[in-house]
């Protein structure tokens, strides 16, 4: 086994900021779905008007 892995919390360390990334990115992403829908309907009403 690597040597990293036998320091006592180490993967307790890699877990929790495995999980605070994998929710990072998720809640990124959702983010950005929403900002781009949110854009596309804007957009779409703009070149309605004219």
């Amino acid at each position: 086994m690597p040597e990293a892995f036998q320091i006592p919390g180490t993967n307790q360390l890699l877990g929790g900021a495995a999980v605070f990334l994998l929710g990072f990115v998720t809640i990124s992403v959702i983010y950005l779905s929403v900002v781009d829908r949110r854009d596309r309907r804007r957009r779409k009403k703009t070149n309605e008007k004219v």
